[in-house]
């Protein structure tokens, strides 16, 4: 079997077949060359499972392994479980990354106390051209609690802090750990575990851009739908404001969770009846809100919410469809006023 690899690349393929060539190449040209390249066909039914195989016999560093389809988690986990590489990292198969890409993750892990690094990205479209403004990023760099990169993400909306692809892990932190994908997510699902990955740990942050992440038209983080899925992200979120929540000296991550899920819960309500949906969504919609109940003492008490907000999460609380008809309503009052004003 050979000398094990520094480093693990993972990544999940599901009819990725236009892009996987380029994403592996991008891969492959990576100027720190002591890895594995593991490929993950999920069931696949483009032709992108037999171009992993082409791919393979062209470089003895790629491994195939090909599953019925289960869900983006299901295979991010069988690269988990067949790494061999001490560090392991994540690329989705119709994404790029830059050569230098691990090279630098790999040098910013060496500082010490350090197990995990994260990198800037930006995004791509079909034509790989760079869409302006959709960029990750984070405020403060170098190496800090690695736990407040999603007290970031409460603070600001940064996904610097939950993805998984850019970064570069000591693969301990999830072996060490337990801990694996929650196959049942098929959205956020390579975030909603990361708050055990990051209990303890510091990371080292870096601004470069160093990941192209791509948006396809009918790809399941589409904005211009909003799918069911989606509510994944209102689960998740849950899970982490009761993990803070549960947590000694952690208030400051409870209040900004507990704010955080609320926003969340109204926006992805609002982005629903705008996609004309809402109707078919709701149920699913209100076995969440019972949580938003629960936080509503929590959100009228902080003082981090303006008092105009609160009075809309009252409002909001006792009759969603009502306040977002009236919202609605008004939305569409003020933007006829506003075009007969001109």
């Amino acid at each position: 079997m050979g000398k094990s690899p520094t480093i693990t690349i993972v990544s999940t393929v599901y009819n990725t077949r236009p892009f996987l060539e380029a994403a592996v190449n991008s891969i492959l040209a990576q100027t720190f060359t002591d890895f594995e390249l593991l490929l993950i066909d999920d069931g696949s039914s483009d032709g992108a499972g037999p171009l992993c195989d082409a791919l393979a016999a062209r470089d003895a560093r790629i491994r195939v392994f090909h599953q019925p389809n289960g869900g983006p988690a299901s295979a991010r986990n069988k690269g988990l479980d067949n790494a061999r590489g001490q560090y392991i990292g994540f690329v989705d198969s119709d994404d790029r990354i830059e050569p230098t890409m691990y090279e630098t993750l790999y040098a910013a892990l060496q500082a010490p106390g350090v197990r995990l690094a994260a990198c800037s990205g930006d995004c791509i479209d079909e034509e790989d051209h760079t869409i302006p403004g959709r960029r990750v990023a984070i405020r403060q760099h170098g190496v800090r609690d690695a736990e407040t990169l999603l007290l970031e993400t409460f603070q600001t909306g940064s996904y610097y802090g939950p993805l998984s692809w850019n970064k570069l892990f000591d693969i301990r932190l999830f072996r060490d750990k337990g801990i694996h994908y929650d196959e049942t997510m098929l959205f956020g699902d390579d975030a909603s575990v990361l708050h055990r990955v990051f209990e303890g740990e510091r990371c080292n942050c870096l601004p470069d851009v160093l990941y192209h992440y791509r948006t396809r038209a009918g790809q399941i983080t589409s904005t211009a739908t909003f799918p069911a899925r989606k509510l994944d992200d209102l689960r998740m979120y849950w899970d982490w404001l009761q993990y803070f929540a549960s947590r000694t000296g952690f208030a400051e991550y409870r209040q900004w969770a507990t704010l955080w899920y609320w926003r969340v819960f109204y926006q992805f309500w609002c982005q629903s009846g705008a996609a004309g949906n809402l109707s078919e969504l709701k149920p699913k919609f209100m076995t969440h809100k019972k949580h938003l109940d629960a936080v509503l003492p929590d959100l009228l008490g902080s003082p981090l919410l303006p008092a105009g907000e609160k009075l809309r999460a009252v409002l909001f609380c006792a009759n969603p469809t009502a306040l977002y008809t009236a919202a609605t309503a008004w939305g569409r009052l003020a933007a006829k006023r506003g075009r007969e004003m001109h």
